[in-house]
């Protein structure tokens, strides 16, 4: 990502089972050409060895304030150094050592020393994350400009579904971008964004669907938190962690995307379509499992209905953004979308390209818009290209004020 190319990061790693993520999000830096140093504590590092994190691309890794050879000063010259520090894990107890100055190893002494942003991602135990004094820290840290993402509900160690579950470093990653970017130019602004694919049940176990993996529309509604926005997300069925403050509003069917899309329409300044919604559905609903016959089965689909088409007739001052996924011809039916949907923008890609393909973290696309040059844009990754649709729907809200 270019907003990290030549950041200096602190990257933080207290002792809990989650620090095997912070490798993750440590490939993740510094394939986007940050320079990383790391700071852990002595307890994570019964989790995650230092030899990993300097395997893995760190300039630096410690986890002692004394280390032989270090300069005496080397413990505050690090906070120095960075241009912003990251915790992940943040345990409960590095959270609370925070919230009430203390500096007693080199983790929190650097986060006392540092005065840029600070970005934790806590994981703990759901009581220790639902405990007066996590919480208090917590507000405390807040009232000081600390920011959060995370945690989420999910797996916990003890193989609990609760909440307590460190966020994922691709999500982590984003809000990094965020801050380091200080884009704030969606405050305000109400925004609605579908996601994912749907499905049409053909009888109790089978369903017709699509290969969506909903990861751009997810990209979207966090890079627009990010800037500032009111989001609020309609999700068919994924596996992708909820972007953090995002409102998420799952669904199945076309059907249920479409009651869910209506009941928001009226309360949002503009609409990003990225959701595959299935064209057709099964004209009939088997209600018990459909044995196998030895002729084959015939299978009569119908039409679902046309969201776009339908928020046409209602758009108003709206802003509305549809994608369109071609194998051929992109640029005509991209257009002839774009025409008859009244949509502001469309962004186009075809999922055959190679690196573009369903599943993928990245894509390139062609964005559309009336009256101006297309902007062919080069493979990149999603969350990238979320932004760089971001930076479109800005300039599309000021013509329209």
């Amino acid at each position: 990502m270019e907003i990290l190319k030549g950041k200096k990061i602190l990257l933080g790693v207290s002792g809990g089972i989650a620090a095997f993520k912070a490798c993750e999000l440590l490939r993740l830096l510094v394939k986007s050409e940050a320079l990383v140093r790391v700071v852990m504590t002595r307890s994570a590092t019964k989790f995650v060895t230092p030899l990993t994190f300097s395997s893995l691309g760190a300039e630096l890794v410690t986890a002692d304030m004394w280390d032989v050879g270090r300069d005496s000063l080397d413990h505050v010259k690090w906070a120095e150094w960075a241009d912003m520090f990251v915790v992940a894990p943040a345990t409960a107890n590095i959270i609370a050592k925070m919230a009430t100055g203390i500096a007693d190893e080199v983790l929190s002494t650097q986060l006392l020393a540092f005065s840029g942003p600070i970005l934790l991602a806590p994981a703990m135990n759901v009581n220790m994350w639902n405990n007066y004094a996590t919480q208090r820290n917590i507000a405390e840290l807040n009232r000081n400009g600390v920011h959060f993402v995370g945690p989420t509900r999910g797996h916990l160690a003890n193989l609990t579904i609760a909440e307590g579950r460190m966020n994922e470093p691709q999500n982590i990653l984003g809000r990094i971008c965020g801050i380091l970017a200080n884009r704030s130019d969606l405050t305000g602004v109400r925004i609605l964004v579908t996601a994912g694919p749907t499905i049409e049940p053909l009888d109790p176990v089978r369903f017709i669907s699509n290969r969506s993996s909903g990861k751009m529309g997810y990209a979207i509604a966090r890079a627009a938190r990010e800037r500032g926005a009111d989001v609020t997300l309609i999700s068919g069925p994924v596996s992708i962690s909820t972007p953090p403050e995002v409102k998420l509003i799952e669904i199945e069917t076309a059907f249920q995307m479409k009651k869910a899309v209506s009941d928001s329409f009226k309360s949002v300044d503009a609409v990003i379509m990225a959701a595959a919604v299935a064209d057709f559905k099964p004209k009939t609903y088997v209600r018990q499992k459909i044995k196998k016959g030895e002729k084959g089965l015939s299978l009569a689909l119908v039409k679902n209905p046309d969201i776009l088409e339908e928020l046409a007739s209602k758009k108003g001052k709206k802003i509305m953004v549809g994608f369109a996924l071609e194998t051929e011809n992109l640029e005509t039916f991209a257009r002839k979308k774009m025409r008859e949907k009244k949509l502001d923008m469309i962004i186009a890609n075809d999922p055959t390209r190679k690196g573009a393909e369903f599943g993928s973290d990245f894509n390139k696309v062609i964005i559309f818009r009336k009256s101006k040059k297309a902007l062919d844009l080069p493979l990149m990754p999603k969350n990238e290209l979320a932004h760089k649709i971001l930076d479109e729907l800005v300039l599309l809200l000021k013509r329209r004020r």
